[in-house]
């Protein structure tokens, strides 16, 4: 797609489609109406239209960084230094360096809806959207990523403006959150109209969304507000607290009243049904979890959709690679990592444990102190690890007790043969965020399945994943209770899915965001502590004070800010 998005901002930018500015979430980017109609007249200006969106996502480090603290650091399975984590990692992006700037989410996810509505806009005005299968395919991305930046903005902030044409009044009022969700399940409904699969042609280069991509994400929608209505309900849930199993009564979650759960679960598994019986024509799963993750593996079958880098610096990430991956394996060492909590859920040969962490490395390219994880380990001195990813024997460094469990998920090379290097790598790094992956197609129908009374099913589909992972432990046939399953699934969603931008959301939308954090306390951060306490504060982000000051319709900021 990098080579997509370079065309299409040059095309916008010489057209004067795109004119930047600061300020709320209308971001007045003025098209001359005659140039969209024009471009959008053709296959490559509706190209360029569509790709200007997806431009957004390397627009003001969006992707380069903001992105991950925002979305993925304010978790019980997110470890870290104070000083990596930042404010967003305290439940507070107040504090953060992005916030209040065009780099800010709600900056940057209004953006995107500003861009949609005017491609959307432009492309109606011909008719090469209904007649032509390459524009028919952009124009229901378009829906797609206007779906997709309204999914961020109601998670993040709750009610929030709803605007669905470019017209739209700079004043204009926070819509509340069932009406916000109805926009974006209207919009990845009629999408599906539209789009094609991989397999049927006619879709972009890699990190443009397709069929597939769309019903992936609206099952994730349906099951996002499946589970809203259901902890309203008082549905019960089993958190693993450090090592002790402990039962919650998840709390109501504001704006779900009216969201009937058993219809969004049922629309969330045709949806996963679909995909899934698809398998191996457009996507599939890996064989194996060391085909899955490293750069060797870029852009394989299982990645659904994400966003792109390209050779371009200005369309690289800095925070994947650079943050996660220790010394001396290119990274800039144990800055971000899997807390301890999380690591010991995984059985013993689980892939995911096995390969999933570096077992071996050093604290920083200073200050050499060589760190065996889990410490003094025999496990991993084992004949079948490559050299390079085995702890050191029994009694090596014995006196440092700081070891993390740093992931491998986002190394910059072959997870199976990983290479030393004396410094760091250069901080930006041509890699993809993915933000999709077939593998939730089983997990998302796994949950559908619980709530719909259907736990058998659920527990197959959980072992899909889990034998993949060569999990030792495996449900099917052993998992009855419908509370247990529930628990099961959201428990392998942690497992799975580690720091790929879901766990804040899964407690938020379960409505035990407050219990878990607050019943775990503190995360031990290798050498250090950071606490988990929050409060009400915390269920949303602040909304951007330009926004306040500019829309005189909005009502205030959120509770606490």
């Amino acid at each position: 797609m990098s080579k997509n998005i370079y065309k299409g901002i040059l095309g916008l930018l010489a057209a004067g489609l795109v004119v930047m500015a600061t300020g709320s979430c209308s971001l007045e980017e003025k098209p001359y109406s005659l140039t969209a109609e024009k471009l959008a007249a053709s296959e490559d200006g509706a190209e360029q239209l569509v790709t200007g969106i997806y431009a957004i996502f390397w627009d003001n480090w969006m992707m380069e960084q903001t992105y991950q603290a925002w979305m993925d650091y304010d978790h019980d399975h997110c470890a870290g230094p104070g000083w990596v984590l930042s404010s967003a990692g305290s439940g507070d992006i107040t504090g953060h360096w992005a916030y209040n700037t065009n780099n800010d989410m709600w900056s940057s996810m209004y953006r995107m809806v500003n861009r949609a509505n005017k491609a959307k806009e432009s492309l109606e005005r011909t008719d090469a959207y209904q007649t032509e299968p390459k524009v028919r395919q952009l124009y229901g991305e378009v829906l797609y990523l206007r779906a997709f930046a309204y999914f961020h903005l109601v998670r993040m902030y709750g009610a929030v403006p709803l605007r669905l044409a470019s017209e739209t009044d700079n004043d204009c009022p926070r819509s509340p959150v069932e009406e916000v969700y109805g926009a974006i399940t209207n919009d990845l409904e009629e999408s599906l109209g539209y789009l094609h699969f991989v397999s049927e042609g006619n879709v972009g280069e890699w990190g443009h969304a397709d069929k597939t991509a769309a019903a992936l994400l609206l099952a994730k929608v349906y099951c996002t507000m499946g589970s809203t209505a259901t902890a309203c309900g008082g549905a019960e849930m089993i958190v693993d607290i450090k090592g002790k199993d402990t039962r919650f009564t998840c709390d109501k979650v504001d704006g779900s009243e009216n969201i009937i759960a058993q219809q969004c679960y049922s629309r969330a598994k045709e949806l996963c049904d679909m995909i899934i019986s698809r398998r191996g024509v457009d996507f599939d799963l890996m064989p194996e979890y060391l085909k899955l993750w490293g750069s060797n593996n870029r852009r394989n079958k299982e990645f659904v959709w994400g966003a792109a880098a390209g050779g371009d610096v200005d369309f690289r990430t800095t925070g994947l690679n650079n943050y996660f991956t220790p010394a001396p394996y290119g990274g800039s060492g144990a800055w971000i990592y899997m807390a301890p909590n999380l690591y010991q859920q995984y059985d013993e040969d689980d892939d995911r444990a096995v390969y999933g962490v570096w077992h071996y490395y050093l604290t920083s390219y200073t200050q050499k102190n060589w760190v065996s994880f889990p410490s003094n380990s025999e496990k991993y001195n084992a004949a079948n690890l490559p050299e390079n990813l085995k702890a050191f024997k029994s009694g090596f460094n014995s006196s440092y007790k700081y070891g993390v469990a740093c992931m491998t998920k986002y190394y910059d090379g072959d997870i199976s043969n990983p290479s030393f290097f004396s410094a760091k790598n250069a901080s930006q790094t041509e890699q993809d965020v993915i933000l999709l992956r077939f593998a939730e197609a089983y997990l998302l129908r796994a949950e559908a399945e619980v709530e719909l009374g259907d736990v058998a099913a659920a527990m197959s589909d959980v072992d899909v994943i889990r034998n993949r992972a060569k999990a030792t432990t495996l449900y099917s046939g052993n998992v009855t209770d419908k509370v247990e399953a529930r628990s099961l699934v959201l428990k392998e969603r942690g497992l799975e899915l580690a720091m790929e931008y879901n766990r804040k959301f899964d407690l938020l939308r379960w409505g035990l965001y407050l219990n878990v954090m607050n019943e775990t306390q503190s995360i031990v951060c290798g050498n250090a502590q950071r606490s988990t306490v929050r409060t009400k504060k915390n269920l949303l982000y602040a909304i951007p004070p330009s926004e306040i000051a500019e829309n005189k319709l909005i009502d205030g900021n959120n509770y606490g800010y």
